[in-house]
């Protein structure tokens, strides 16, 4: 008798002690630099907004952790040889949050929504190339294009290409309705939005991936002082800090609760060169430039030395890469001064660099005009807030009338598909305000190669057009390639599941305590 009171006794104390543990343990809550700006994935642009709403909504494909396309809501995929019909098989049993059915009519819904001009949305541009989604089967559609489109499926995984619930799109035909009454098939529903305060979303219940989500609630606390960030971190007010500003990396190491996750980003940071500009239409000034900065030593004032420095116009895990050893730019002050001298500049230039006013952003941008100065390239740093940056440098009508001269900025290939990372950039269809091709940069062979690449599915014939675009970039130096530093999160020692994927974008659907 006595033992079994034991025995008892100890159950049911270890019964309320794994409850009470699994009660403390299911709530996550994450830090941000900033708050998002709504929660309509087809009219959003920013990759901290792209994070919140990935827990909420879902895409037909993703990425995994190295970038490669996985099939989510789609289970697989045909395309014809000129890559201008695919037909994309559905995943079958799975509902929106508000019980709708996720099937053809849905995907057809969504993908008519996003290529349809007429709804202005932001991201638009991205899906113009769809002419019309064909319901085949309840769970089959085909996509025709309007003009051939080898990156298609790396563009339908894009965090924008989300399945909203028809019945909701039905209930807030207004985007700004909508932005607030999101309901996606992901594994978290959104409760509410408190702007400047928090979001909160907590785990939804009929969610087809059994076994997930493994926490009932994350709320995420907008908090743009970084020292702040990490407070909260230390005080266990918050388990992780997205991202992890690289300044605080040491305070975050130094505590043994804390850990950092890192892994490879796909942001390349870049000086544009206003190629319109008597200096910068000579390519030896450009390559100069790139021979004048020591990408290591950018790593390390920018990044805590955590990253790795460009060798190509693609970042290392973009589809297509490819290593780029000639012209070798690394840091030879001899060789940029040589080059300048060649190109009638001796004694160097004056000109403005414009950039964000972020912190880092100023900090190795006083970097990069130091190593400049070496090289007699007299930069006067101009940082500009979003609002202006957006206003002066991204609404410009026509080239002529552009004032920029050179710009520090950076690009996340967010399809992680060469595509995305050279057409926006490099093309000529891409001049501002179209694109973001700030360096005013036209090259007949590189226009070529990115059209070549589009008209095919075929990967062999894509990757040599790529590899061709990607020498004549890298010589051409239309930019200054700089490097691509490491996505860093800051969370506590007990949490898994909880990272960046490449592109910025962060990742919480398998969150979990230990």
């Amino acid at each position: 008798m006595h033992s079994m009171l034991n025995r008892k006794t100890l159950l049911a104390a270890s019964l309320t002690l794994c409850f009470a543990t699994s009660a403390f343990a299911k709530d996550l809550s994450i830090s941000m630099y900033a708050d998002v700006t709504g929660f309509d994935p087809h009219d959003t642009t920013d990759t901290l907004s792209y994070s919140v709403q990935t827990g909420i909504f879902q895409r037909l494909f993703e990425f995994d952790q190295s970038m490669k396309v996985i099939p989510v809501l789609a289970t697989d995929y045909t395309s014809n040889d000129s890559a201008t019909e695919f037909t994309i098989n559905l995943r079958q049993g799975v509902t929106f949050q508000d019980g709708t059915p996720f099937n053809a009519d849905a995907v057809k819904v969504n993908l008519d929504r996003l290529a349809n001009p007429a709804n202005h949305l932001k991201r638009n541009s991205l899906f113009s190339m769809i002419k019309n989604v064909e319901v085949i089967g309840p769970y089959q559609v085909k996509i025709f294009l309007n003009k051939p489109f080898g990156a298609m499926i790396n563009t339908l995984a894009h965090p924008s290409a989300v399945m909203h619930s028809p019945a909701s799109l039905k209930a807030y035909p207004n985007e700004a309705d909508l932005s607030v009454h999101p309901v996606g098939t992901g594994p978290f529903k959104f409760v509410e939005w408190q702007q400047g305060k928090d979001v909160k979303l907590v785990k939804y219940d009929n969610y087809w991936q059994k076994g997930w989500p493994k926490v009932d609630s994350v709320t995420f606390y907008p908090t743009p002082e970084d020292s702040t960030q990490v407070a909260k971190l230390k005080s266990g007010a918050v388990q992780a800090v997205y991202p992890l500003p690289s300044d605080l990396v040491d305070t975050v190491k130094s505590d043994p609760k804390l850990d950092i996750q890192r892994d490879p980003g796909i942001y390349l940071y870049y000086i544009a060169f206003n190629t319109q500009l008597k200096e910068f239409k000579d390519p030896r000034v450009r390559q100069a430039i790139n021979y004048a900065i020591d990408r290591n030593l950018w790593l390390k004032v920018g990044f805590a030395g955590l990253g790795e420095p460009s060798t190509s116009p693609l970042p290392t895990h973009v589809q297509f890469y490819q290593k780029q050893t000639s012209p070798d730019y690394s840091y030879n002050l001899a060789k940029a001064k040589e080059l300048l001298k060649e190109a009638g500049y001796p004694n160097g230039f004056d000109v403005e660099m414009w950039s964000s006013n972020k912190t880092d952003r100023i900090r190795t941008g006083q970097f990069l005009k130091q190593q400049l100065g070496l090289i007699g390239v007299r930069v006067k740093q101009v940082p500009m807030d979003a609002g202006s940056i957006t206003q002066k440098l991204w609404s410009t009508p026509n080239p002529a009338d552009a004032k920029v001269q050179m710009y520090y900025g950076a690009w996340s290939t967010s399809t992680g598909d060469a595509d995305w990372a050279l057409r926006p950039l490099f093309a000529t269809e891409s001049f501002i305000p179209k694109g973001y091709n700030v360096s005013y940069y036209s090259n007949k062979a590189v226009d070529a190669d990115i059209s070549a690449a589009l008209q095919t599915a075929d990967m062999d014939k894509r990757k040599a057009a790529y590899d061709d675009a990607q020498k004549l970039l890298w010589a051409d130096a239309p930019v200054a390639y700089l490097g691509s530093p490491d996505n860093l999160v800051g969370k506590t020692k007990d949490l898994s599941g909880v990272f960046m994927l490449a592109d910025g974008t962060l990742l919480f659907n398998q969150a979990q305590f230990k």
